[in-house]
Order: C-alpha cells, then structure tokens, then sequence
C-alpha cells in the first residue's frame, strides 16, 4: 500500500466507560452512540490552491459518511492527511480514514477496545498497488512489472473487489472490502497483456543468467588467487601445498567450473518455455496476463485465472487516465476500503453501515473537479 500513508498515523488515547444499570448485550452496545474525534495530517507543502482543493474534498467525504453512518457501538477516530506526492506522479494523493474502537461489555460495564482489526478509508488518487511507476527491486527481475492480487468486476459504474482475508497492525485474522470509483469505464492503470510479460520476461532471465555466469567467474578468479596465497605460503612445504591442491582446490575448482558449463543448459528450457508461449495465437497474447510461479520451476511462470489464490495480475502505468490539465489535487479516483473482524458483530455491522454510507454517484460526480 505505497501511496496510502496516515491511516493510523494518529493517536488513539481516549476510552470510554460507561456503567449500565442491566445486563450488558450487544444490543445494548449497539444502541450506544460514541464520539468521533478528529485528527489532521501534514499539508507537506502542497501549493495553497492545491491544498485548499483537498481540504474541501476531505471535508466533503467526511460529511457524507457521517451524515449516513449513525455510529452506534463504536467510538470514531478519523484523519484526513495528505501523502508525499513524488516526481513521476500525475495527481497528489490523499486520505480521509477511520478507525472505529468497539464497544464490549465488561460485566455491566460498557468499555472501548483498546486496538481493533477494524479501519475505513476513502484514498483520492490512491491504490492499494503501485500504479504510478514502473516495477522495481527484485519485482523488476521477477515478474517485471508490479502486481495485483485480483481484478475487480464493474458494476453500477464502480469496480468491485471480492471480499478478502487480511490483517492491519497486530491483528491478522480480518476480511476487506474494496470499491474503486473512477471515471466511466476506465482504470487509472493498466493490465499487461501476455506477449508484454513472456518479451520482459526474456530480457530478465537473460540478465539472470548473465550474472550467474558472472558471479562464477568471480568465484573461480577468487579460487586462483586463494591458490596464489597458499602457493607462496607453502613453497618450503610441498605436502602442505599438494594436500591443499588435493583437497580444497582442484575439487573447488572442478566444481565451479562444472556450474559455469551449464548455465546453458539449467537456463535453456525456462527459454524455451517462452519461446513456445510467444507463439500463441496473437488473440491469447493479447489477453491480460495472469501469473504465478511454477512450483516445478522456479524459473518460470504459469498463465493462470485470476481465481488461483496464488495469482499475480500484472498491471503497468495508464497515464492516459489522467486529465493534466486539471489540478493535480482534483480526485481523478477514488478507492474506498474497509477493514473488520468477521468474528466481531459490532466490528461487522459497523463496516456494513460505513460501505452503505458510501454514496458511489457523489463521488463519481467529484471526479474531475
């Protein structure tokens, strides 16, 4: 979640309790109203005209969750921040989020958890994957581009993410849900197409068996050169020397040179596993690919659906999308998200009004603005 900074960057200190007069439910807690307390980021700079677009944007989200989600059961910590906007990126970035502390009985006493699996946020220009560069670090070698884990189906003008498991902060056993609201019928990023990954594929398993081979070669020059040393330190002890030749030298040596003839040979079949794919039908190229790692070859990918819990969508930048001649502070998406404890009702029922509170026509008539 590069781009999505502040979601818990605020402080949670104040709690609740309440003593009740009759046996504490979670009915009782449900018809219990708590506070929502508001928090601010850093403007980190923005131009004023720039900031003062996303101040009205945040204040407009958060007036349109709290004019529908009647808050009962929790106490509300919202933030609105801002995120460091870089270089390569069309539009700022920017956060209103909730974290809403539970109410649990404790007796007959009504008290506030202390941390909570449970968080909402509606991002402006943000994503949970990385949309606005191009893949780096060991991505850029593996699959070559970046990566998302499920594609989304369209529906009443939104795209829709089925509903997963995930976790936030300590708490690991949690689902999410995730609506992206953008512009009708386009994506702020793009999908590669299968002929884009087998060709940047090529080009990274070349690099990974140049510098195997390289990494060899350095090996057997720094083997010579430890038989340098021993050499002049044995020169008046020849079954030191020939013992050292015997058992550490030539049987290293013998080695490494074997692993550098068959580079070749361990590298040949992944390309040919590519050359093969590239001469599918151009319609199956031309289809957005889907990958996971061959557990038989760690060399290759598998073309796979997006339905395989182990599938890597692979997206690239969609600078198309972008409208530049408008502030880069004006939402040009949203993605709204929403984060609970399938075990906890209050958690459930809470993240059921807050996506209900999300009006999708509101938002998509601020895109753009």
């Amino acid at each position: 979640m590069k781009f999505i900074k502040g979601i818990l960057g605020f402080g949670i200190t104040l709690i609740s309790i309440s003593a009740v007069g009759q046996d504490c439910n979670t009915e009782m807690l449900l018809q219990k109203t708590g506070f929502w307390k508001e928090t601010k980021g850093s403007s980190l700079g923005r131009k004023p005209a720039d900031l003062a677009i996303e101040k009205k944007v945040m204040a407009d989200l958060q007036k349109m969750i709290r004019s529908k989600f009647p808050g009962k059961g929790v106490d509300v910590y919202a933030n609105s921040a801002q995120n460091q906007t870089m270089d390569y990126m069309p539009v700022n970035t920017y956060v209103f989020s909730m974290i809403p502390l539970e109410f649990y009985c404790d007796g007959n006493t009504i008290k506030t958890v202390h941390e909570t699996s449970s968080s909402f946020y509606i991002g402006v220009n943000t994503f949970d994957s990385e949309i606005y560069d191009t893949a780096q670090g060991d991505r850029a070698l593996a699959e070559g581009f970046n990566v998302m884990y499920q594609m989304p189906f369209e529906k009443d003008g939104a795209y829709y993410f089925k509903e997963v498991e995930g976790g936030i902060g300590t708490v690991t056993h949690a689902k999410g849900r995730m609506i992206l609201i953008t512009y009708d019928g386009k994506l702020p990023y793009a999908y590669v197409t299968k002929k884009e990954f087998l060709e940047k594929r090529k080009k990274s398993l070349a690099v990974h068996k140049e510098n195997e081979a390289k990494r060899l070669k350095e090996t057997l020059k720094s083997i010579d050169v430890e038989k340098g040393f021993k050499e002049s330190e044995y020169k008046n002890d020849k079954d030191k020397l020939e013992k050292y030749m015997r058992m550490d030298y030539r049987p290293m040596k013998e080695r490494y040179e074997k692993l550098l003839a068959d580079v070749e040979k361990k590298y040949t079949p992944a390309f040919d596993k590519l050359n093969d794919a590239l001469s599918m039908p151009a319609a199956e190229l031309a289809k957005p690919a889907i990958v996971r790692t061959d557990p038989n070859d760690y060399l290759s990918y598998l073309f796979i659906d997006a339905d395989d819990p182990f599938a890597m969508v692979l997206i690239k930048p969609n600078p198309t999308y972008f409208n530049k001649k408008i502030s880069k502070s004006s939402p040009q998406f949203f993605s709204v998200r929403a984060m609970y404890s399938p075990e906890s009702p209050i958690g459930v029922k809470t993240m059921d009004d807050l996506m209900a509170a999300v009006d999708v026509k509101a938002l998509k008539a601020m895109l753009g603005k």
